[in-house]
């Protein structure tokens, strides 16, 4: 019996389209409520130009996967789990200004990051190793680089 396979085109396409809407997303969830407020000087494309580069950071997955031909799916399913990863980065958030605790200096991106290539690498590999754990700290270093420049 064989196994319904997606063509490796397909795999990369969901990629490009996930990671497209996940940038004009987060772009309309900050510019809608900063058009009115005085102090602030955002425009869509400078915020959609941040956010085109969070997005795309994420495959960064695909530099451990070079040459494997598991490639494709390994960066669609961490593309697809970003979610995961906000809710999880939320919940550190929430959980850790509980505590007093109001600047985590990038730990919040770390946390976004490890949990789709987390989930990513499980599934794909069946197996938890190193990478997904250095590939989130890679990705909360620029992520927070990246945030605090001044444009």
């Amino acid at each position: 019996m064989r196994e319904n396979v997606s063509p490796p085109r397909l795999k990369w396409g969901i990629s490009l389209i996930m990671t497209l809407v996940y940038a004009f997303g987060a772009t309309w969830f900050y510019y809608l409520p900063s058009r009115g407020e005085p102090e602030l000087d955002v425009t869509f494309w400078g915020l959609l130009a941040q956010f085109l580069v969070l997005s795309f950071l994420f495959w960064i997955i695909l530099i451990p996967e070079r040459r494997s031909s598991r490639a494709p799916d390994m960066l669609m399913l961490t593309v697809l789990t970003v979610p995961a990863g906000v809710l999880a980065s939320l919940l550190f958030i929430f959980a850790v200004t509980s505590f007093g605790i109001h600047e985590t200096y990038g730990a919040g991106y770390f946390v976004l990051a490890l949990v789709p290539f987390l989930i990513a690498h499980k599934t794909v590999k069946s197996r938890i190793s190193w990478i997904p754990f250095a590939l989130a700290l890679v990705y909360g270093l620029v992520a927070y680089i990246w945030g605090n420049m001044p444009w």
